[in-house]
């Protein structure tokens, strides 16, 4: 396997590089960790993504079963998985991929609409935005504030400062349009 990961494989890897995990396990920190907010790993994709990160030698498994229940599949990373997995990290720390959104598709395009109905798009996205900056921020809280580790914090920082930075322009852009 080339050394690209796809987001998600990145995401799998990196939960994976914190302990050996089951798949389930893996769901369920994704849930707990407020990942969906970020993040387009779905449930039914996870098992896939581990048997082809486990088909290219970047995870291996074994079998192990607790109690009376039947035995799960437990990932670890591989030596190679290590090494995939920390160039991965170190590409997407030094050199970001552009950002792609549909909402830059509707700015490109947005004179398509008439005013009234442009600034009612807009101020939808800013409530839907100021909402979603309100539920980041109580999850944050609740999932221990700045007591979480550090990688945890600085994405719900990184997160906070992004949705609040774009609703400052979102502002602005209200405020330009309606003076036009």
């Amino acid at each position: 396997m080339e050394t690209t990961l796809t987001n998600s494989e990145l995401i799998i890897l990196g939960l994976v590089a914190e302990e050996p995990k089951y798949g389930y396990q893996i769901e369920q920190d994704i849930i707990q960790r407020g990942m969906r907010e970020w993040t387009e790993v779905a449930f039914s994709s996870i098992y896939y993504i581990l048997n082809k990160l486990e088909d290219h030698a970047l995870l291996s498994s074994e079998k192990r079963s607790e109690g009376d229940r039947p035995a799960r599949k437990i990932y670890t990373l591989t030596g190679q998985g290590w090494q995939t997995y920390r160039e991965a990290v170190r590409v997407r720390l030094t050199d970001p991929r552009p950002r792609t959104e549909d909402f830059d598709l509707g700015l490109a395009n947005m004179l398509a609409l008439e005013k009234p109905e442009l600034l009612q798009a807009i101020r939808i996205n800013q409530t839907a935005l100021e909402e979603r900056i309100g539920k980041v921020k109580a999850k944050y809280a609740s999932d221990g504030g700045e007591q979480l580790a550090l990688p945890a914090r600085e994405l719900f920082q990184h997160s906070l400062s992004i949705m609040s930075a774009e609703l400052e322009w979102m502002n602005g852009l209200i405020k330009r349009l309606s003076g036009m």
